[in-house]
């Protein structure tokens, strides 16, 4: 069926599910201990409410400080009803060099009777990031800051980040209150989404199409374009030999979403496009491999690259829709 360019076939990709050789053994320690953390801090959230043209859709702008004192821009769309102050939610994550987008990107959510949040991740969109981290390099990216030590690491801080807006999601400082939460994202956003349902067990559904961040020491033999290229760039112009190959290893095993996986349990809804240069398939299939959800689901476009795909929009209504129902 179609093809698959630079990658397993199809049959063997529905097979592939490799051993987490590069999963850190701490990795479920060094995830509590920073939930612990995080525990006694209190983010400081700013809601301004717009005039939005449409009638039955209320929009508002966020400025969510987070654990470090970073300011995050973002945004909530919802249905507009003052007497009703619990929806079902969706937490929208970006892809990488994104924003959280537009209002009208998420109506389609509000037609369900969902909620979105989105935020720019930090150092991206319109958010800067007040992370400091221990190293620079001759290659641009986000994917190398800190990439020696995963206390320090961007990701790890993005993490952080998700993990704060979770709770106040929950928590009755939020203007909504959440009837379900779910997560939702493609690319960066997918691994992200992936990431948040496995430091979040509670999480009641994921969306997370061809996902970044998944499966890294295949992704890095194999990617062909985008972000991966800044770990392969970075050992050639940084370290040709290949010497802090296994510690910078280490550090992506704490954020790989692969890793989370296995604790992932909710309803999840997952696609790729088998000419996808960008994740390629064998990286998606095995995040999708690795879920412990009884309900999962992998669609699959053969044609399709690292790009939007209005089918998948409409299987990823149908998904929602369900969710709200059960």
């Amino acid at each position: 069926m179609g093809r698959q360019i630079g990658d397993l076939p199809l049959d063997e990709l529905r097979n592939y599910r490799p051993e987490l050789v590069n999963k850190p053994e701490s990795f479920d320690a060094f995830w509590a201990e920073q939930k612990m953390s995080l525990n006694t801090i209190h983010p400081q959230v700013e809601l301004t409410w717009r005039d939005y043209p449409v009638p039955n859709v209320e929009v508002a702008d966020i400025v969510f400080t987070t654990w470090d004192k970073t300011p995050l821009t973002g945004i909530l769309v919802k249905p507009k009803d003052v007497q009703v102050h619990e929806y079902p939610v969706i937490l929208h994550f970006h892809g990488y060099t994104g924003s959280c987008g537009l209002a009208a990107d998420f109506l389609k959510w509000t037609t369900l009777g969902v909620a979105v949040i989105a935020f720019d991740v930090r150092g991206q969109g319109s958010s800067p990031d007040f992370g400091i981290y221990p190293n620079g390099s001759r290659i641009q990216g986000w994917m190398l800051l800190g990439n020696q030590d995963p206390d320090n690491y961007y990701f790890t801080n993005v993490y952080r980040d998700i993990l704060m807006q979770l709770k106040w999601i929950r928590s009755e400082d939020s203007p909504i209150h959440p009837t379900k939460l779910g997560v939702m994202g493609g690319s960066q956003g997918g691994g992200l989404a992936l990431g948040a349902a496995g430091l979040d067990m509670t999480v009641d559904f994921a969306v997370a199409d061809w996902p970044f961040l998944a499966h890294f020491e295949r992704a890095l033999e194999i990617a062909l374009t985008g972000p991966y290229l800044e770990i392969v760039n970075y050992f050639k112009w940084n370290d040709p030999q290949y010497q802090t190959y296994d510690n910078l290893l280490q550090t992506l095993g704490y954020i790989d979403a692969v890793h989370f996986c296995n604790l992932i349990t909710c309803p999840t809804l997952m696609a790729v496009g088998l000419e996808d240069a960008t994740t390629p398939p064998s990286t998606v299939f095995a995040a999708f491999n690795h879920l412990k959800s009884e309900d999962k689901t992998m669609e699959v476009y053969p044609q399709f690259s690292h790009e939007m795909n209005p089918f998948h929009e409409e299987k990823k209504l149908a998904f929602i829709a369900k969710q709200l129902q059960n």
